[in-house]
């Protein structure tokens, strides 16, 4: 998983998503932001939570 400094709240979101997914909840978190503060290592964890959690997981890949 990926190790993210200072971004604590981010990763608690992620997190409680990824638990309300488990106990039976729909959800949906947006990642937005300029270049370089992080989206695609934010969302290397929610895959990894999201992995170790049970869940299978698909990827893709947008491009500008």
């Amino acid at each position: 998983m990926t190790h993210l400094l200072g971004r604590h709240a981010e990763r608690d979101a992620v997190e409680k998503l990824v638990a309300r997914a488990r106990a039976g909840h729909s959800g949906a978190l947006v990642v937005r932001g300029e270049a370089g503060i992080g989206k695609t290592a934010l969302l290397d964890h929610a895959r990894g939570v999201a992995r170790s959690s049970g869940f299978r997981v698909e990827v893709s890949v947008g491009v500008e």
